[in-house]
């Protein structure tokens, strides 16, 4: 009589191979996972930056409003009190306001690129406080019609909403990237922390 016994090894070697597979089978999908959130997160930046940009666009409008103004006043733009005064003045936010475009433009290209962020953040200062200076009540010899201080201030109430929006998207992302997998992905595919506009 023939006796057959089944080699206990070749089983052993199957499971184990099964177990192999599933276990790279699990990784692979918790790595795509991973992946798309982490691509889902950057598009939700994309688009709230989109809709935080025409919101900071309308400063440029109104600067170009002011100036337009200015050019078609006298009082607005020159003075017999201090003419070279109230030029500086109207130079000073023309520049500022160009600054902040460039940043802004570089801004949409690269919305999670810290340096991008951090130029973005202190042209829209700058630009800010040329607005201030050539409307404060000192600078009497310069004219600025009330109702685009008004826009301005009104701007930068509405604005608020948005732009935490716009960071809590890049928080979200940050937390997301900082995770497991997502942080050797970040590191495979260049992606970095972004920064916040504060």
């Amino acid at each position: 009589m023939d006796l057959c016994f089944d080699n206990p090894i070749k089983g052993d070697g199957m499971v184990e191979a099964w177990w192999f597979w599933a276990v790279v089978a699990v990784l692979v999908f918790w790595a795509v996972g991973a992946y798309q959130r982490l691509v889902g997160l950057r598009t939700q930046v994309i688009k709230q930056f989109a809709v935080l940009e025409e919101l900071m666009l309308r400063y440029q409008s109104l600067v170009q409003e002011a100036t337009t103004a200015a050019v078609t006043s006298p009082s607005g733009w020159h003075t017999s009190v201090a003419p070279e005064l109230g030029a500086s003045h109207w130079t000073r936010l023309q520049v500022a306001a160009n600054l902040s475009a460039m940043a802004m433009a570089r801004m949409q290209e690269h919305p999670l690129d810290p340096s991008s962020a951090i130029a973005l953040v202190a042209t829209s200062r700058d630009l800010q406080d040329a607005w201030e200076a050539l409307t404060h009540p000192d600078v009497y010899y310069v004219s600025v019609p009330a109702e685009l201080t008004q826009h301005w201030r009104e701007l930068g109430i509405a604005i608020q909403p948005d732009l935490q929006r716009f960071n809590q998207a890049v928080r979200l992302y940050n937390e997301a990237i900082a995770m497991f997998p997502a942080v050797l992905l970040a590191r495979i595919f260049k992606y970095k922390v972004g920064r916040v506009l504060e």
